[in-house]
């Protein structure tokens, strides 16, 4: 599968959360009002999201944990902006 430079976004905190637990590192970018998570698109990105649609079992003390250190970036990242810094990579 040719990946180069291509992406699977969602605006999902919870997918998105899941996708790292699992190991995928997201990239945010701001449209309108709304953070996107952008994941680098692999062969093991579409096996998790199949797992994830089919209702994966994770941990949930650890998958609470990826979701709420994807808040806290989103929230640092709404900051950033008030002050005048656009940058969304991390």
């Amino acid at each position: 599968m040719d990946n180069e430079n291509r992406f699977f976004t969602t605006l999902d905190a919870y997918q998105a959360g899941f996708l790292t637990l699992k190991g995928h590192t997201p990239e945010l970018t701001k449209s309108s009002q709304k953070i996107i998570f952008n994941f680098q698109q692999t062969d093991k990105l579409a096996t998790d999201l199949g797992e994830y649609f089919n209702g994966a079992m994770v941990d949930a003390m650890r998958f609470a944990l990826a979701v709420k250190q994807l808040k806290t970036q989103i929230f640092s990242k709404k900051e950033e902006e008030k002050h005048g810094q656009r940058n969304y990579n991390l």
